[in-house]
């Protein structure tokens, strides 16, 4: 794949795939030709370094087309984003055998698929899921769930508990023993392929094994990954604002209660327009600044953590804020898109199921609380850095 730093191939993708996403998804299409597509034309290579075959390109330019990628089809962009976290992990690591060879499989044109959380237990962080020595030989062994786009994948980061901390085993989904079934029944994301993994004695080579050591780094994903669900919510606003200006466009009936008789100029009508289309745009404007200060310290030559602190207070209130944009805009658009619009065949629901999905991965009401924790007494709780307790990354 040829080193390049325009994307207009990437976005030829995203105008292609746009007209088909509501077809796709009420008659429950999995997007993979889409994204073998997207893939090919370099949007797994954004980020990776120019030096390991990839674009090199900072994290605003990657904000840019994620919210477009999820305004055209919001399940490549949430399908995306396991793979877009392995390779920002992978970036922020030093060099060495096995981060610089999956970098050049990412810039040639391989996609990574996430395999993380369990659904067992009370407890997000205990796993069942386990390496297991045998000889020289690192055998993995576990179910995993939420394991979004890995039915696609060429490779599979897998989370695993390791010296008494965390690291990701990196394996080919082809290999022996990886078993992903495609069992995800939310309401929303549905062409995502989020369901289970199960892992029956896969060797992982020691090189692949990714111990999560630095505080600063696993602080900087949180917000990151975090950064990757804003970015959909601004993409599904983004969609909600474009489709409700097509409809009110074409709408010939109007209300006996209305003060003109085509909705087109009924300025009711034209304020709901309005209303949506500024949620867009503000949803847009918090995911860009969050992406100016993650590469601000991504991208830096020194580790500020003062940096890291206020990357991780915008991702979350990023958050926050497009979570309640979301619901609001996917609410009020029925009140200038008329009653037709409710018919199943248009699929516009989907825009909430969708929004509302995203939103549940990481609640808001955590990073409400995040973001309040630290305005009054200038603290990160719950395993974020707090530069006077942890020290510098």
């Amino acid at each position: 794949m040829a080193v390049t730093s325009n994307l207009d191939p990437i976005r030829a993708v995203i105008r292609g795939v746009y007209d088909g996403a509501a077809r796709r998804d009420h008659e429950r299409e999995l997007p993979e030709q889409e994204l073998r597509q997207l893939i090919s034309a370099g949007a797994g290579a954004v980020r990776v370094p120019v030096e390991h075959g990839g674009r090199g390109l900072s994290v605003g330019a990657l904000a840019g087309l994620l919210i477009d990628l999820a305004a055209a089809d919001s399940n490549l962009s949430q399908i995306l984003r396991g793979h877009l976290g392995l390779v920002e992990q992978l970036r922020q690591r030093p060099a060495g055998a096995g981060r610089d060879r999956l970098l050049r499989a990412a810039a040639a044109g391989e996609f990574f698929g996430p395999a993380g959380t369990e659904r067992s237990g009370s407890d997000l962080r205990a796993m069942s899921t386990y390496l297991e020595e045998e000889g020289d030989s690192l055998l993995l062994h576990g179910e995993k769930y939420y394991t979004t786009g890995s039915l696609f994948a060429d490779r599979l980061s897998v989370l695993v508990p390791y010296r008494g901390g965390f690291a990701s085993a990196v394996v080919a989904r082809s290999a022996p023993g990886v078993e992903i079934a495609d069992d995800w029944d939310g309401f929303g994301q549905r062409l995502t392929a989020s369901g289970t993994a199960r892992f029956k004695g896969v060797p992982v080579e020691r090189d692949l094994l990714f111990p999560h050591e630095n505080a600063g780094l696993n602080d900087y994903m949180d917000a990151f990954y975090q950064f990757v669900h804003s970015a959909t919510q601004a993409g599904i606003i983004r969609r909600l604002a474009d489709d409700l200006s097509a409809l009110v466009r074409g709408r010939t009936r109007s209300y006996p209660l209305a003060s003109v008789p085509s909705p087109r100029t009924d300025p009711q009508v034209l304020e709901v327009v309005g209303q949506v289309h500024s949620h867009a745009f503000a949803a847009r404007a918090a995911v860009l600044s969050v992406a100016e200060s993650l590469g601000g310290w991504a991208d830096a030559d020194g580790r500020d953590p003062a940096a890291l602190e206020e990357a991780v207070v915008r991702s979350a209130s990023a958050q926050v804020l497009n979570t309640r944009l979301a619901g609001e805009a996917s609410w009020i658009f029925f009140d200038a898109a008329s009653a037709s619009a409710v018919k199943s065949s248009l699929n516009l629901d989907r825009h909430w199921r969708n929004a509302r999905t995203v939103s549940s991965h990481n609640p808001a009401i955590y990073k409400a609380t995040l973001i309040g924790e630290y305005a009054v007494n200038g603290t990160l709780p719950g395993g974020f850095l707090n530069s006077r307790d942890k020290g510098t990354p």
